[in-house]
């Protein structure tokens, strides 16, 4: 079982939902995902479960949070539930991030609501020399994650594209303006699937190792539907589901739309 004990607004239209659970089949990485049922009362309108990248996690207090945007019915749905609503849940699901790559210095790069996913990461890998390039529309969009992401030391870069913080424009663009005097061991992406395919494109130029989480539509979440399958660049397997095989991918992976 999982209750609401928060789904609270932390920014426009982005809220942060936290569950207790009684149980799990196992404690989730940075990456995963769980997919939930946001029609009530017996209602299956909306049918289609909705997927949610963890974004903390405390095995001690079993609790899990999730921050997400208001975008549709399914999340407009969720944002109205009030604490102590039993939750149809899944997961943890999913291909996370691997943590073998923390003894030396990362990029963290996130766009969007895709910055949701690299907090847990930021987390897990604490005892790394990280640096964090965050893009959105503006900087209320971002308040909530800066205070999360220095509240663990970690050294954050902004910028927003409807206004000017360190630059006006995108994660991306802020990224490339540190990549050249401060180039990573190995970076962590998520967000909008064409910035994705940006960040890289420019990290394998560079010789950059590094991983990405993609953010698709899907159905069951569990690789039957095939709704989210990725191109591969795999001879092996044409295709790759982001529900199974992914969210996340290496860098050259899959093939990315630009």
């Amino acid at each position: 079982m999982f209750k609401i004990i928060a789904n609270r607004e932390v920014g426009p239209g982005i809220f942060q939902l936290v569950l207790n659970y009684d149980q799990l089949p196992q404690n989730p990485e940075p990456g995963h995902f769980f997919n939930i049922k946001v029609s009530q009362d017996g209602s299956e309108d909306p049918l289609l479960r909705r997927p949610f990248s963890i974004f903390d996690f405390d095995a001690a207090e079993k609790k899990i949070e999730f921050v997400y945007r208001v975008i549709g019915k399914g999340t407009k749905i969720l944002s109205n539930l009030e604490n102590g609503t039993e939750l149809d849940v899944l997961g943890p699901l999913g291909t996370p991030f691997s943590l073998n790559k923390s003894g030396g210095s990362i990029h963290l790069i996130g766009g969007g609501m895709g910055i949701a996913p690299l907090y847990y990461l930021a987390k897990k890998l604490k005892s790394s020399r990280q640096t964090l390039y965050l893009g959105a529309a503006n900087k209320a969009e971002l308040e909530f994650f800066e205070e999360k992401f220095k509240g663990l030391g970690v050294e954050c870069h902004l910028a927003a594209m409807e206004e000017k913080l360190e630059i006006r424009g995108s994660a991306l663009v802020l990224w490339l303006n540190y990549l050249e005097k401060n180039t990573p061991d190995y970076i962590y992406t998520c967000g909008p699937e064409k910035m994705l395919a940006a960040v890289e494109k420019e990290a394998l130029k560079h010789n950059i190792g590094g991983e990405l989480s993609v953010e698709k539509r899907m159905g069951c979440g569990i690789g039957v539907c095939l709704s989210c399958s990725c191109e591969s660049r795999d001879q092996d397997q044409k295709n790759k589901r982001a529900c199974v095989e992914g969210p996340v991918f290496g860098l050259g992976e899959v093939i990315l739309s630009v």
